[in-house]
Parts: structure tokens; C-alpha cells; sequence
């Protein structure tokens, strides 16, 4: 095999990464070339991406990796789901593209569900309802901005409009677009039931793309700046970035493994062949969305560690820089075990004074309050991993199949106290790795487009997939149970109402 450069442009909902792979006949070989902050820019009430901030990092990326005597195979982007921009016919963009947490989706949110009920809306698409779908968040721009539609000539979810602007061309890739709550469940058509309902035009996501396709070179002028030629092919792989990293999992196909992602959120699955669109899913809150081979992520979309990044954010606010590492020492150090907040409660969905609102939780159901930041940490960690067996569970009694191991992958696995808390409170052995699944499943993705039949991805695997194993070291029941009762005793939302700065 002669060597190959591939390009993962792998975007999180804090950060973007440019990364560089080197495949060769022992293996692929990563390299981050350039790291960026990503966080939303507020201006007053709305929240918006950045997104020709975005494209001018990936361009200052693509320089590094030019400098480095690479010349690129191929280059495909991943994210995070749900998000979106509106490009006119001439390929303007017409808005920055809003963040799901964007609060503009709770004041429509109501019409929505008159004109779709919650159950509808599953059962037609398979995605839980959410105000940060697609789906919702279209409805609300359709009744706030009027004026826009006859200028939409197209909407390109997030990879697909940074492709866009580096090649000229874009499309909607089936893993990132079934995360919406658009698409008739399990297929790559947009529900006729639901656009009709929501009066949002079919064609605007139309075409969605199934196993990806190239579709040309970097813009000219894109070109000419960073020093590439046409060498370079700008694909579409695997566009939502849990869907690339089950790409770099072999034992994700597996019938009694489930995966957690461990980033920003945590998302909690399984893989299966087709959807499950029954009440007792959607009661539990799972949501199915699409692999890169057209099959299903059964799921479920929880708050991850998003809470300690603002913990973190808070605290440097007030001088006071902490960084993960640190955070993850002090809370191992910390005997404050019997104290849990509900992660997914509303209150902890928006920015800003997180220790305020996770003090306010405890106060608000009788718990033990934190005296030092391990304390307030090590809450966090636990009451995360107790969400993830609760998930479990659910996930194990839906699809009647029990759960005897666990992969957990994504920067979270770097936090080894949150994975060791996780094999205890699930009794689960799990294997934890890669960091970087999302970039290395990017780039399987491309290998799996430009190489079709000729590419091995089982062989690449067992060259380059060493997990790290865990097992469980604790029997943590008892504070499950404390924390399960916590969750079904107090009403989050009830509590997120009450809080005041």
C-alpha cells in the first residue's frame, strides 16, 4: 500500500480540529495540525456559529498541513447533529447559522406540537421531539423571519455548508441529516407528513447522501492561498460525528455491546439494523438515528461534560483558571459521594453560573452541599455516570437485549475517573478508546469512498484499534439508588423554574 494523506476536519461543540493521517501499510498515523476554540457567539437574546470563523481556521489548518510536505488524498468534515445554515440560489449564505441552544425554538415550540403531536413526531421520524432538532428549529424561523423563505434556495446542515465554502459544493450526508427530525425514519427521505405539517419545502435538505461521495477540489481561490492544487478531493463522509467514530469501533457492531460518546454530550447507543418507533422508546427518550452504511444508532443524547466546561468557564471568569487535569484530581480526591444533581435537568441546558445552579439543585432537594471544588466536580462526574445506567438500561429493556460490555470513546475517556466511575456504577467491564474516534472514523469514511470495495476496513482495525480495558473496581448500588430517587422524586423542571441568579 503506498502511503496516503487524509484530512479529518473534525468540529465539536467547543472546539475543531484539523487532523492529519498518515496511512501507510502498518497502519494510519494522527497528527493534530491545528486546534480552534468553537464556541457560540451570542448577540443579545440570539446564539449563532461563527461559521466563516470556522472556515477561516480550517483554510489556517490546511496551511500547517501544506507545511508539512503533505500533499492531501482527501479531506470530509464531521460535527456535532441538528445545526444547519440557508444558502440563497447563488450560494449565499443567508444567516449565521443559529446554536441548538439558541432559545428562539421554546417560544414555538408549543404551535409544533399542535400542529405535530411529541408522539407524531416520533413515530414518523424516529428522532425524539426536541426544541434543538432541525425540525424545530426551521418551524421557528419559518414564523420569525417570513421574508427569508423565497430567498432559501437550500439549508446544508453544519459539514456540509463548511464543505461548501471550502469546495463550492455541499450536500447533506444521511448520518448528520437523520439526526433532525426530518427525515421518515430509517430512510433518506425527508417525511412528507412532516414538512407538509410544518410547511418547510422538501427540497430545501433534498438530496441526502447514503455512504458518501467525492465531490471536487477546494475552491481555486482556497487553492491558490493555502499552496494546494487539485489533488485534493473534498469529500462527503461520515458527517455526524458519533456515526464516524462507531466507524473506528469493530466492536460496536456487536449485539450485547453498547457505545458511549464521551464529549460536550454524552451519547449513550446501540447499533441495530433498523429503527425501534415504539411508545416504550419513546417514553424512555431514545432517539434513532442513521449509521454511514444506512443502519440505526439507537440512542440517547444526554448532558456530558458540558457541565465541567463551565465549571471551568465560570471559574476563569473569576481569575480562578482550572484546567481538566487538575479538575479531575481534586474530584478524585474528594469523599463527597452521597450528593447528585440530574444532569439532564433544563436548568443545566443554558450557559453561565453553573456552580450557582448546581448549589440551587442540591438546596432545592436536601442534599449535602459541596465544601471544596473536588466535591462540586466529583457531583458532577458521579451524577453522569449514574445517568449513563440509567440509559442502559432503558436501552437493554427496549431492544430486549442485555448489555455485557461497554466502549467509551471521545476526549471524555481522558477523565479516567468519570470511565472507572462508570465500570463501578454499571458493573461493566468497558474498553475505553480511542480519544480521537471521530477523526479516525472521518477518515475510514473517505478510505471507504475512494477506495470502495478495495478497502479493508476490518484489516485497518486490527491494526490500529488498542483499547484500554477496565473493570469495575466498587459496588456502587446504593448511591445509584439515591440517585435514582433523587430523579424520580423531584421535578427538574419545577427546579429550573424556581432558580434566580
Amino acid at each position: 500500500m503506498n502511503e496516503t494523506t487524509l484530512i479529518a476536519v473534525d468540529l465539536g461543540a467547543s472546539s475543531g480540529r484539523v487532523i492529519s493521517g498518515q496511512l501507510t501499510k502498518t497502519g494510519l498515523t494522527l497528527k493534530e495540525q491545528f486546534r480552534f476554540s468553537n464556541f457560540p457567539v451570542t448577540t443579545g437574546r440570539d446564539l449563532y456559529w461563527d461559521v466563516l470563523k470556522i472556515a477561516q481556521e480550517i483554510k489556517y489548518g490546511l496551511q500547517l498541513t501544506s507545511q508539512d510536505g503533505l500533499v492531501p488524498e482527501s479531506l470530509a468534515v464531521d460535527s456535532w447533529g441538528v445545526d444547519f445554515g440557508y444558502l440563497t440560489s447563488r450560494g449565499e449564505l443567508l444567516l449565521q447559522p443559529h446554536s441548538y441552544r439558541d432559545e428562539r425554538t421554546a417560544y414555538t415550540a408549543g404551535q409544533l406540537n399542535k400542529k405535530l403531536s411529541r408522539w407524531q413526531q416520533f413515530r414518523l421520524s424516529g428522532n425524539q421531539p426536541s426544541p434543538i432538532n432541525t425540525s424545530s428549529q426551521l418551524f421557528a424561523d419559518r414564523l420569525r423571519y417570513p421574508e427569508m423563505q423565497p430567498l432559501a434556495d437550500r439549508v446544508l446542515m453544519i459539514p456540509g455548508l463548511v464543505t461548501f465554502l471550502l469546495s463550492g459544493k455541499g450536500a447533506n450526508e444521511y448520518t448528520i441529516a437523520s439526526t433532525g427530525g426530518l427525515l421518515t425514519a430509517g430512510t433518506t427521505s425527508i417525511s412528507p407528513e412532516i414538512s407538509r405539517a410544518l410547511a418547510i419545502p422538501d427540497e430545501w435538505l433534498a438530496p441526502i447522501s447514503l455512504g458518501g461521495e467525492r465531490l471536487g477540489p477546494l475552491v481555486p481561490e482556497i487553492q491558490r492561498e493555502i499552496g494546494y492544487d487539485d489533488r485534493m478531493q473534498v469529500v462527503i463522509g461520515a458527517g455526524h460525528d458519533t456515526a464516524a467514530a462507531l466507524l473506528a469501533l469493530p466492536s460496536a457492531r456487536d449485539e450485547d455491546v453498547a457505545f458511549i460518546s464521551c464529549g460536550t454530550w454524552s451519547l449513550i447507543g446501540r447499533q441495530l439494523s433498523k429503527p425501534i418507533l415504539t411508545h416504550a422508546a419513546f417514553d424512555a427518550g431514545l432517539t434513532n438515528e442513521g449509521t454511514f452504511s444506512g443502519h440505526t444508532r439507537l440512542l440517547k443524547n444526554l448532558t456530558g461534560l458540558w457541565l465541567i466546561q463551565e465549571l471551568q468557564r465560570d471559574w476563569s471568569l473569576a481569575g480562578n483558571m482550572v484546567d481538566f487535569g487538575k479538575m479531575t484530581t481534586l474530584a478524585a480526591a474528594s469523599t463527597c459521594t452521597t450528593s447528585f444533581i440530574d444532569p439532564d435537568a433544563p436548568m443545566f441546558a443554558s450557559p453561565g453560573h453553573m456552580e450557582a445552579k448546581i448549589r440551587f439543585f442540591l438546596r432545592q432537594t436536601g442534599q449535602a452541599l459541596p465544601q471544596t471544588a473536588g466535591d462540586l466536580i466529583r457531583i458532577v462526574l458521579q451524577s453522569l455516570a449514574c445517568s449513563y445506567r440509567r440509559t442502559l438500561g432503558a436501552l437493554a429493556e427496549t431492544t430486549g437485549k442485555p448489555i455485557r460490555r461497554l466502549t467509551m470513546f471521545g476526549g471524555g475517556i481522558q477523565n479516567q475517573l468519570l470511565v472507572q466511575l462508570t465500570a463501578d456504577l454499571t458493573g461493566l467491564p468497558i474498553d475505553a478508546g480511542p480519544i480521537e474516534a471521530s477523526a479516525t472514523g472521518n477518515m475510514i469514511s473517505q478510505l471507504m469512498v475512494l477506495q470502495q470495495s478495495a478497502f479493508d476496513r476490518d484489516a485497518l482495525l486490527a491494526q490500529i484499534y488498542h483499547p484500554q480495558h477496565i473493570l469495575p473496581a466498587v459496588n456502587r448500588d446504593a448511591e445509584y439508588h439515591q440517585f435514582e430517587a433523587i430523579v424520580q422524586n423531584h421535578d427538574g423542571k419545577a427546579i429550573s423554574s424556581t432558580f434566580s441568579r
